[in-house]
């Protein structure tokens, strides 16, 4: 039972009250409550079970939605027409492009001063108010950067977005990277998330960079303005590139060191940089394809659509890049990376010869980039550093009658073909011609300046796959462009240090030049030199003149003369039995490895070091047990091959034989090869050939153990002007001259193989 404790129900309620130009809430008096007064008084808190009071009393709603068909069309369930998308939600870089891409580069320019707000009289606000200007415009004013034009909603500021700009290049981060850290910092916990703003922040982004590269390239001051930005105006040209009527002199036709006016480019592909089948360029087309270093489209996409029957490149190498050109991984892409000329000197990609490869490194790609660097330059030489450029440059000059006429070469144009110093040896063929060792002027130009600027951007792959093609040409021309920037930046000091070591080592160079020609015979330095000149003075490819820098000795492998006596094994197994399983050439080369062995052994013996432990190696005992058991096999081949070695020592020991090696140390056996018998006992000793096998292997040897102590001291001495740039301290010190004395180590077994090698020559 629920007791009344009162009879009647009081309300109050709160009224605004104005005094003057000034008002308050204020509460009102209590007054009793209309209607009912008292309580009700009743059993229980729940409502009260009344049928009448129900929503479908008569259940007459519930038996006609149980009958009714059950997808009936509903008025309410039908599907409006949508709204037509205007052209600036579909496209509103393009949009922005067409109708405020000058506006806003005025107003980042008056922003930072360089504009003409010095010449305002009144105020840029009230001028503003005055004109009516839009929402956008008065943003721009006060540092803020709209997402939108016609209904801002989104903005950022000037300082966020050349902080995301200059991140984003020198990190090569990604802007959703960006967003997704000032959404962590907004909120770590995941809480309270804000709404994603990813998409205006990348559009904001993508204008701001093309604008600063507007701003950067003179495009602000310019009468013509933005529009009347032409090819390559925004690109940061390499000053140490010749151009006539810039940076030569105005009789460089005439100068007597014709390769100070020979530039020098090099090119490759990047198989990183590539693009997924992400939008197109009717939906992004970017702000600038052309403007800077990528190529114009619609050309190079012509010609290289009229060219899409010719094959992929077919090199004398095997570099792993070109043979995974077109696996599977590449399957979705819409292009496979880009190819770039750059500066072989100053390392600066050139302004329009970068583009896009649709299928694999193909010809009429590399050709299109070549052309048009040529174009840019128009003097009379050039020389041009490709790593298959043995095979590229075969063909290179009839293909360019099918070029277009915008890309064909000048006939005045000497072209000098040159393969990069690191890839040279991995060709199959020796291409002397080709080398820059040999190239007047060329200096120390290795002609892999490409691959350090593609280190510099592989990163940027992972970003740009994914965007659109306006997207990734616009972000890969900034990036290029930064580059560019940096290396133009650091040129000053670069060039003050190299100049400084020049300076020593051309003193080094001339002493050792003027000893070397003294001590030669007389006129035998004019013979050489003349043949110098006739050899420079020739520069054209295939040379006409034999090179006075390659030596007529022609030197044979090891290697090779393994495959050589294989091959004369082979061919005379055809005719006859053979003695032993083991072929003479084989039991000749177990014969030499024996002599390592035990020079290793006997080393090892005479030092008294042994492994620290189990793992790094075995003991001395048990190599002496291992190179006893294939001594006393060699021994047993040995009698097949040197039937008279055994009267020869028994006469000569007196009766002795070989039980004198018995007691000795398998390192101190003697193996007795035929080079250890005297010339006149060797045929009554020795099957027939045997001999000359032996002197061919032991030449061999000698060759190669000469090329392993020349490529040991080079790494040795490049390992130590590392050590002394960059390693301080005496624990890095101490692993440093550790593993540099590792290294010379390869260097003392290699001179030693060539002491024994020539002592048995």
């Amino acid at each position: 039972m629920l007791h009344n404790d009162f009879e009647v129900i009081h309300a109050r309620e709160a009224v605004v009250v104005q005094v003057g130009n000034s008002s308050w809430v204020t509460e009102a008096p209590r007054s009793p409550q209309h209607g009912r007064t008292a309580w009700v008084q009743g059993s229980q808190w729940a409502p009260e079970d009344n049928a009448e009071i129900a929503l479908d009393s008569t259940r007459e709603w519930y038996d006609k939605e149980v009958e009714a068909p059950v997808m009936a069309e509903h008025p309410s369930h039908q599907v409006l027409p949508r709204k037509p998308r205007t052209r600036i939600v579909k496209r509103p870089n393009i949009y922005w492009k067409t109708h405020h891409w000058q506006a806003y580069l005025n107003e980042l320019l008056r922003y930072e001063g360089r504009g003409d707000a010095h010449l305002q009289v009144q105020c840029i606000d009230c001028i503003a108010h005055k004109l009516a200007e839009p929402e956008d415009a008065e943003l721009l004013h006060r540092g803020l950067y709209p997402a939108s034009q016609l209904i801002v909603k989104t903005c950022a500021t000037f300082a966020l977005l050349r902080h995301l700009h200059i991140l984003g290049l020198t990190t090569k981060s990604s802007t959703y990277d960006f967003h997704r850290t000032l959404q962590k910092l907004t909120d770590n916990m995941g809480l309270d998330v804000p709404k994603t703003r990813y998409k205006a922040l990348q559009q904001m982004c993508l204008q701001w960079r093309h604008l600063v590269m507007l701003k950067c390239g003179g495009r602000g001051h310019d009468p013509s303005g933005a529009n009347g930005t032409v090819e390559g105006d925004l690109a940061v040209a390499c000053p140490t590139c010749p151009h006539n009527e810039k940076n030569m002199a105005a009789d460089w036709k005439e100068s007597s060191k014709p390769f100070l006016h020979t530039p020098a480019i090099t090119m490759d592909a990047n198989f990183r940089l590539k693009q997924q089948l992400v939008s197109s360029h009717s939906q992004d087309l970017g702000f600038g394809t052309g403007l800077s270093y990528m190529v114009k489209r619609e050309p190079y996409d012509s010609y290289v659509l009229s060219k899409a029957s010719q094959g992929d490149i077919s090199t004398c190498v095997g570099f792993s890049a070109l043979a995974q050109a077109n696996t599977k991984f590449l399957r979705g892409l819409q292009y496979t990376g880009v190819v770039a000329v750059c500066c072989a000197r100053g390392e600066m990609l050139l302004p329009c010869r970068v583009a896009n490869l649709v299928k694999g490194e193909r010809y009429p790609s590399m050709d299109y980039v070549v052309a048009q660097a040529l174009r840019f330059f128009k003097l009379l030489a050039i020389l041009i550093s490709y790593d298959i450029a043995c095979q590229w440059f075969k063909n290179l000059f009839k293909c360019e009658a099918e070029w277009p006429p915008l890309l064909r070469l000048d006939l005045g144009v000497q072209v000098i073909p040159t393969i990069p110093k690191l890839h040279e040896p991995a060709h199959k063929e020796i291409h002397n011609e080709l080398s820059l060792n040999h190239v007047v002027g060329a200096g120390l130009t290795d002609g892999e300046c490409i691959e350090r600027t593609w280190a510099g951007h592989n990163t940027l792959g992972n970003s740009t796959k994914t965007m659109g093609p306006g997207a990734r040409h616009n972000t890969l021309d900034n990036h290029f462009g930064f580059w560019n920037w940096l290396k133009y930046n650091s040129m000053g000091a670069t060039l003050m240090q190299r100049y400084k070591g020049a300076i020593q080592l051309r003193n080094l160079q001339v002493e050792g030049h003027r000893g070397f020609t003294a001590s030669m015979m007389p006129g035998k330095a004019v013979e050489w030199e003349e043949m110098c000149i006739a050899w420079e003075t020739n520069p054209s490819y295939p040379r006409k003149v034999k090179s006075p820098l390659i030596s007529d000795v022609v030197s044979i492998s090891e290697a090779e003369v393994h495959k050589e006596l294989a091959e004369e094994k082979e061919h005379l197994s055809v005719g006859g039995a053979a003695l032993h399983a083991t072929s003479p050439s084989g039991f000749l080369v177990l014969g030499l490895d024996l002599k390592e062995s035990q020079r290793r052994v006997a080393k090892l013996a005479k030092t008294g070091t042994e492994p620290h432990t189990s793992h790094q190696g075995t003991t001395l005992a048990e190599q002496q047990n291992a190179l006893r058991t294939k001594v006393r096999s060699w021994e047993q081949l040995r009698a097949v091959y040197m039937p008279g070695l055994l009267q020869f020592l028994y006469d000569c020991t007196q009766g002795g034989g070989l039980d004198a090696d018995m007691d000795k140390q398998p390192e101190s056996t003697d193996l007795w090869l035929p080079s250890q018998l005297p010339p006149e006992h060797c045929r009554n000793v020795c099957t027939s050939g045997l001999p000359k096998m032996e002197a061919k292997l032991t030449d061999a040897q000698m060759q190669d153990s000469l090329e392993g102590i020349r490529h040991v001291l080079r790494l040795k001495a490049r390992m130590i002007h590392v050590k002394n740039a960059n390693v301080w301290g005496q624990r890095e010190s101490t692993r440093s001259r550790t593993v540099i004395g590792r290294v010379h180590e390869r260097a003392r077994v290699s001179a030693a193989k060539y002491r024994a090698a020539r002592e048995r020559l």
